[in-house]
């Protein structure tokens, strides 16, 4: 028979640690973890098949043992898992910034919640709170904007509105790398301010989160050299002194996913799961591609780091305790639900320029990818299919970094599919966030040269002046209900 003493540090080391589950249904490891006291998953869109689906997933895994935690990445906008449940789909943060309403900012978020509470999810890792100050940031579009004072008000609203449908938020991503262009998935995130920089401003949105009641922070993999030379993830300097100390914070922290290179390349699984621990950290994500031997490797280091005294017994307890608050609160009357709201504010903030119509029964798509953020989870996006959908004939070509060898093929694309369908047939030009790319403002410019009676639908954070065209569409986002607010101005009559 294994000691309790044993059983329960085991127990207390399986407690702060939340892995993908991989497929969507139950994997025949995840009882056996449950029971040494597992805390819990994150959900990614590979476990998502529909609303059905998911709802029975839910309750299977939650069936397992009282209190197992259900966290997802659901900000809206361009990072969503309910948009795979179908029936949901809600404008991000760069559009309710640029709407600019408190209130509307509640009531998404709220209407967030609600849908989460359907689906059976306990805790939102949302929203994203960063301040986009950097326009090469490859997060600007889940960010509310550039003002700090602006996004730490939207911050407020939407953690208000979150927790009152009875699901808890978690804001993120601490200490805030929107001043970074570097996406932590790939390597550390520079934030070269000062300790006194950070306390003066730079945290104002986590400040406002805390005033809001946030259940939850999510600390980055951002280096903050003049503050502490390993990232937030592990600095004990940011969690501990500033994050506990200045700012006074006492609810549940969580890491950012351990796989990721911005902490991977500092530190392999064991031992950052150990030094985040050590840190002040209450949770680990472990990462989508994290499962049951990522788990075993995890517990089995802090487990080890107890038992040598390099981690003291009382973090463990703590983090366990503070992580038994969420999932507790009061879910709201799901008779509330809105699903129309998504494609009212996403109706509300487009903005047209020129003559943004198509006329022709035929349209070729040019679409220039950006580079693909994991967060988003799927790369998906645009106004074809619903074009297709409306009738239209619809060719398309799409450019990335890797395939775009020169102007020549996009050239060469306009003037094949309009010797078929036409002269006059319709060009539109997709694009999100294209300043951020040299290729891609080279190739805008001479295709403008070329064709400038095409239309653009740009579906990301402004940044190119594109009103030299025949029409342009912002959008502020590539939700659903983005893109159906984009085709329905393409296809005014």
């Amino acid at each position: 028979m294994e000691d309790p003493v044993n059983a329960e540090l085991k127990r207390l080391a399986h407690g702060v640690l939340f892995p993908a589950l991989g497929r969507p249904k139950v994997p025949n490891w995840v009882p056996s973890r449950i029971e040494a006291g597992l805390g819990g998953f994150v959900i990614f869109g590979k476990d998502v098949v529909d609303g059905p689906q998911f709802e029975q997933l839910a309750a299977e895994l939650h069936g397992l043992r009282d209190h197992v935690l259900l966290s997802v990445d659901e900000e809206g906008g361009d990072v969503s898992r309910l948009a795979d449940l179908g029936g949901f789909s809600m404008p991000g943060n760069r559009a309710l910034g640029e709407l600019d309403d408190v209130q509307l900012t509640r009531q998404a978020a709220y209407q967030i919640g609600l849908s989460l509470v359907a689906a059976g999810i306990d805790w939102d890792l949302a929203p994203a709170v960063d301040t986009a100050v950097n326009p090469l940031s490859p997060n600007g579009i889940r960010c509310f904007g550039a003002d700090r004072a602006m996004v730490s008000r939207h911050t407020a609203a939407w953690v208000e509105g979150l927790q009152a449908a009875g699901v808890s938020a978690c804001a993120k991503h601490y200490p805030g790398h929107g001043l970074s262009g570097t996406d932590a998935h790939l390597a550390t995130p520079l934030v070269d301010v000062s300790r006194e920089e950070l306390l003066a401003n730079y945290l104002d949105p986590f400040r406002a989160a805390i005033g809001a009641g946030v259940d939850s922070i999510m600390v980055s993999h951002d280096l903050v050299p003049q503050v502490d030379d390993v990232p937030a993830t592990i600095s004990k300097v940011l969690l501990t002194d500033i994050l506990r100390g200045e700012l006074g914070y006492d609810g549940v922290v969580i890491t950012d996913a351990l796989e990721m290179y911005g902490i991977a390349d500092v530190a392999p699984l064991p031992e950052a799961a150990v030094r985040a621990i050590e840190a002040g950290a209450d949770a680990l994500c472990l990462g989508s591609w994290a499962f049951l031997d990522d788990v075993d490797v995890a517990a089995g280091a802090l487990v080890e780091a107890v038992e040598n005294g390099r981690l003291p017994l009382e973090r463990l307890e703590s983090a366990n305790k503070r992580l038994a608050r969420l999932g507790t609160r009061t879910r709201a009357d799901l008779s509330e639900r809105d699903n129309g709201l998504g494609e009212r504010l996403a109706d509300q903030v487009i903005v047209t320029h020129g003559d943004p119509r198509v006329r022709s029964d035929a349209v070729l798509i040019i679409r220039l990818e950006p580079t693909h953020s994991p967060a988003a989870g799927s790369s998906g996006w645009g106004v074809e299919q619903l074009l297709r959908d409306a009738g239209k004939v619809v060719e398309s070509i799409g450019l990335s970094g890797q395939t775009y060898n020169g102007p020549g093929m996009a050239r060469a694309g306009v003037g094949e599919f309009r010797s078929e369908y036409g002269a006059d047939s319709q060009v539109v030009l997709m694009v999100r966030g294209a300043h951020r790319f040299a290729w891609q403002e080279k190739l805008i410019a001479e295709l403008h040269g070329q064709h400038p009676d095409m239309i653009v639908v740009d579906m990301g954070v402004p940044g190119v002046d594109y009103s030299g065209f025949a029409g342009w569409i912002q959008t502020f986002g590539s939700a659903r209900v983005c893109s159906e607010a984009a085709v329905r101005r393409l296809l005014v009559s």
